[in-house]
């Protein structure tokens, strides 16, 4: 059920008194008072104030040159700030999320400090890390692609300065909140009150919604703070169990404020910026680029129905042809996008993000081609892996120092930064990354070329349609058609529109399986989480659906799940050919079922399978976790399926593997196994889940609940897993990799197997190729060309096998 927030606006509004009227006003001196120019309500201590404080009612932002604020302070400072203001008030500052939302099954990134704490937190079914708190999140938004580098305050990815409270209603207190805000606006920033307007306002998402403040001054929003507390629901409005307080504001904003400089990202990306302006020799008027900044939010996008007459409207104002403001203005844009899309790229790279054709890795090979593409059009010199390596510079005061580990990977040693020190040992990853995908562009833009001539000949007239279709199938950009056809038209908001949809994730969620109405019959007790040895069990038949699937009271038997396959065995003689979960019940399918309902029948599990799967799937972990080790941090499990007879693992790496890459990853698996590691199961709390071990946790995607499952290698590897593992790495046997392949860009399989089946595996090898042996007796030179590669790589494989065999 949708939320009109139109209707919201309009019933809040009659009840400002309840909702908008809070004490702070008027301990503070504030009135309200109606905007004549946009017809907001809002609250001022200025009598005379006939204007709201938004960009259009004051006429663009006005603070350039003027800021009110008593306190100029840089990047770091606002910050550091911003925290001592509110601990002083009882807040908690924790450390930053990922980017990556990996503990959401609905979004690829975080967008807000807000995602941190959805689903589990804001619900209550899981206690916040501190309460109340603060958070200086990084943030990853696509929507406003095409603003970027234009409007002065908009970017892919923000610092979100979050501060959060999750309450009962009783201890929610509307005002105090108000009040600490306020605090850091008149105290941290050192902003005079009457400089300040509240705006009053409504937010909506997830099906909750409440009243909001957002606050101004002199034409810029500061932040906004939500106060969360209804749900909706087809009976009507309703009241959360707990509210929530939610204030946004972006760090670059407040920063930027202020200096009151021409643009945000002058302060945003000080130094990065000067450096990188004086590299390329980037030069511009810096008299106009200060009258235009004033009115540069006139020019978003996403607020202007043409934005050709916006342009022209702005040019008009401050008295400069439209033509030359652009050719001035548009150099400044490219500069600052790539400024924005490298540090965006640094920090989704760095928490395990891939580019890619697919998923949310889309939208940073989008941005990353187009900051290729602004490089290139413009003749800069300047390199990405070098420009993320300034930002960690920049962002921990001091320069990169490039040392060597033990393994020969290359490691940045630089001091700790409060924000974002971990990133320094990320850089080498981020690195290679980046370089594989410049190559990856270079290779699709000599491709394309030969594309697009025949393909415009074709096509007598492009659309909108046209051009999203053609980056979305060939990774073509508008601006190389335009410049093989000038007359073509690109839409102001043409990357907006093709990011927005890449941001959610659309793969289908788990669906709750159900043949019949299980009402009225209790959960299934799944006796294989705490006895995973148990072979036979006693149990009470439930139910019995179409004479085929059995619901017992309890089971030992393992339904598939989390990509591994279920159990076999007998109930009462009877075999057990399936097993699935049906929403809180698990289901036997069950051949010749020789009992009836309520009945007491004994379950024995195939227990030769079983130990198969268990060792596979422990395998499956080993594996991962050293493909981390060897390949990098950006090694995640992209899925997985367990066998009995062998077992496969999807990992995100950028390339195909070598043969030398699997050689060490199957050589170190083994050096785990015979490690003789204890494997721990044990059930923890997510939010001291998370806090001890982080969101490596999550490899296999979202998992639900308020408890996790963790499998844990000690000073190797830890998951959040349902499935069923051996005690030790020891009891995996062997583990044998029988191939790789890439199975979509971004995504590689690994196929492998452990214990006997590998060793079998070894052994058919090893006949194959003595077996052959008669038919490859001749001579190298004997032999046609296609058989002389096949000929070297047997001969290598035979040595490598006759080493094993001894």
């Amino acid at each position: 059920m949708a939320i009109d927030k139109s209707a919201l606006r309009a019933q809040f509004n009659k009840n400002w008194k309840k909702y908008y009227n809070l004490r702070f006003f008027k301990q503070e001196g504030f009135i309200r008072k109606k905007c004549s120019s946009c017809g907001v309500n809002f609250w001022t201590q200025e009598k005379d104030r006939k204007v709201c404080n938004d960009t259009k009612c004051s006429d663009g932002f006005t603070f350039i040159g003027k800021t009110p604020a008593k306190k100029s302070m840089d990047y770091q400072e606002t910050w550091e700030e911003f925290s001592r203001i509110m601990t002083k008030q009882g807040y908690t500052e924790i450390p930053r999320y990922p980017v990556i939302a990996r503990w959401r099954d609905d979004t690829w990134f975080t967008q807000a400090s807000i995602y941190c704490f959805q689903p589990h937190v804001v619900s209550g079914e899981v206690s916040p890390p501190a309460n109340p708190l603060i958070i200086p999140q990084p943030s990853l938004r696509f929507n406003d692609i095409d603003n970027v580098g234009i409007t002065n305050s908009h970017y892919t990815c923000h610092i979100h300065m979050g501060q959060h409270a999750f309450v009962p209603p009783k201890k929610f207190d509307q005002s105090a909140y108000l009040k600490h805000i306020y605090a850091w606006l008149t105290k941290g920033m050192r902003l005079p009150g009457k400089e300040i307007t509240f705006h009053e306002d409504v937010w909506a998402g997830g099906g909750n919604f409440g009243p909001s403040l957002e606050f101004f001054s002199r034409g810029i929003e500061l932040g906004n703070q939500v106060y969360m507390m209804f749900k909706n629901t087809p009976k009507g409005f309703k009241p959360l169990d707990i509210n929530v307080l939610d204030m946004g504001a972006g760090l670059e904003r407040a920063a930027w404020f202020t200096h009151g400089t021409p643009t945000s990202y002058e302060v945003a990306f000080d130094p990065v910026d000067d450096q990188f302006r004086k590299k390329i020799g980037l030069k511009y008027n810096k008299k106009l680029l200060s009258k235009f900044s004033r009115y540069a939010g006139f020019l978003n996008v996403d607020e202007v129905k043409n934005i050709e007459k916006a342009w022209k409207n702005v040019a008009k104002k401050i008295d400069v042809d439209v033509k030359e403001l652009k050719k001035n203005i548009l150099p400044i844009k490219a500069f600052y996008s790539v400024l924005d899309h490298s540090r965006t790229l640094l920090f989704a790279l760095a928490d395990g993000a891939l580019p890619s054709n697919s998923g949310g890795g889309y939208n940073l090979r989008f941005i990353l081609r187009r900051a290729l593409r602004f490089i290139e059009e413009f003749g800069w010199d300047i390199n990405l892996t070098d420009l993320t390596r300034e930002h960690v510079r920049a962002f921990t005061g001091q320069k990169p120092r490039q040392v060597t580990d033990t393994r020969g990977r290359e490691l940045v040693e630089v001091g700790l930064h409060p924000m974002f020190g971990q990133l320094q040992n990320k850089l080498p990853d981020v690195g290679r990354i980046l370089k594989y995908e410049e190559k990856k562009f270079n290779e699709t833009k000599k491709r394309n070329r030969k594309y697009l001539s025949k393909y415009l000949k074709k096509k007598k007239k492009i659309q909108e349609n046209d051009l999203i279709k053609l980056y979305d199938s060939k990774g073509i950009l508008p601006e190389d058609i335009k410049n093989i056809e000038p007359k073509i038209k690109i839409p102001a908001d043409f990357y907006s529109k093709v990011a927005e949809r890449h941001v959610d994730k659309t793969e289908e969620k788990y669906k709750v399986i159900s043949k019949t109405s299980l009402k009225g019959i209790e959960p299934t007790y799944e006796l294989f989480r705490d006895a995973e040895q148990l072979k036979e069990f006693d149990a009470k038949v439930l139910e019995i659906v179409d004479n085929r699937y059995v619901i017992l009271n309890e089971t030992a038997f393992y339904p598939t799940s989390g990509g591994q396959l279920h159990d076999i065995g007998t109930i009462n003689g009877c075999p057990v050919v399936n097993v699935e979960k049906w929403g809180k019940h698990i289901a036997h399918e069950v051949e010749n079922i020789n009992f009836k309902k309520s009945a007491y029948v004994i379950g024995k599990i195939d227990w030769t399978r079983r130990a198969s799967i268990s060792r596979n799937h422990t395998a499956t972990h080993i594996i991962n976790g050293v493909a981390r080790r060897i390949l990098g941090y950006h090694i995640w499990q992209a899925g997985s399926e367990v066998r009995p007879e062998k077992a496969r693992l999807d990992i995100t790496h950028f390339d195909n593997l070598t043969e030398t890459e699997l050689k060490r990853i199957e050589l170190l698996a083994n050096q785990i196994v015979l490690s003789d590691l204890p494997i721990n199961k044990f059930t923890m709390s997510r939010d001291k889940a998370e806090k001890k071990y982080g969101f490596r946790l999550y490899q296999g995607g979202a998992v639900p609940g308020a408890e996790l499952r963790i499998i844990e290698t000690p000073g190797f590897d830890v998951e959040a897993c349902g499935g069923i593992h051996i005690n030790r790495t020891s009891q995996a046997g062997l583990i044998k990799i029988l191939r790789s392949k890439k199975i979509q860009d971004g995504v590689i399989r690994i196929e492998f197997t452990s214990g006997t089946n590998a060793i079998e595996e070894i052994q058919k090898q090893i006949k194959y190729l003595e077996d052959s042996s008669n038919v490859f007796s001749v001579q190298p030179k004997h032999l046609p060309k296609t058989c002389k590669r096949f000929f070297k790589e047997w001969k290598d494989q035979r040595k490598q096998l006759r080493k094993l065999k001894k």
